[in-house]
């Protein structure tokens, strides 16, 4: 099996079945993991979130949501520094 999503891409998390603390929402692949029995696995970020996870395909699905732009983010960040 080959995987459906590429690096970089942002995707639809959904929340684990069983009793976990997995958010469900908007997340980006960080890696395709490599296979060779058992079902095709991704190292996901979710936006909320700074910890990477490990989700099988079936966990996940396309999304609409963009990437965060980073140089808002660092330019918001660059103005609070500033104005101490």
């Amino acid at each position: 099996m080959t995987h459906i999503y590429k690096v970089g891409q942002m995707l639809n998390l959904r929340s684990a079945p069983r009793q976990s603390n997995r958010p469900n929402g908007p997340c980006e692949v960080i890696a395709c993991l490599p296979h060779d029995n058992g079902p095709v696995q991704y190292r996901v970020k979710s936006q909320g979130e700074s910890n990477e996870r490990v989700v099988e395909e079936n966990d996940i699905s396309p999304s609409d949501a963009n990437k965060p732009d980073e140089t808002l983010i660092q330019s918001v960040f660059s103005i609070a520094v500033s104005k101490r």
